[in-house]
């Protein structure tokens, strides 16, 4: 299976996410810096500087309404967290992400919508 290898991540300077390709430097300092790449035109390519902690990689699949599947989404009523283990991506740790992309949705993700996660 061939997949476009993208990452997406919130910006340090305004919280909002960006799309594109993630890089990790370090100044001559020695400090870490966390970037995206992202594509403003078909000519212009700036970045971003990124919180890492919020770093998704995009799993080159779509839930049932065509919108991409990154790690750490939400998927369908169940809260099924997506993650990379053991190779493969999966929900819950369990299932293969293969077999629920079609039929489930993204309803969120973990960073945007923690309170899907609180357990009453």
């Amino acid at each position: 299976m061939n997949r476009e290898i993208i990452f997406k991540a919130k910006r340090k300077d305004n919280g909002e996410w960006v799309e594109g390709y993630y890089q990790k430097r370090f100044d001559l300092d020695g400090s870490e810096q966390h970037l995206i790449f992202w594509s403003k035109s078909y000519t212009v390519w700036e970045y971003a500087e990124i919180n890492p902690d919020t770093l998704c990689q995009y799993t080159g699949m779509e839930d049932k309404n065509g919108k991409k599947i990154w790690e750490n989404d939400l998927l369908g009523h169940k809260l099924n967290r997506v993650e990379f283990l053991n190779g493969t991506y999966c929900t819950n740790g369990d299932r293969s992400l293969f077999f629920e992309a079609k039929t489930k949705e993204v309803i969120g993700n973990i960073f945007d919508n923690p309170e899907l996660l609180e357990v009453e």
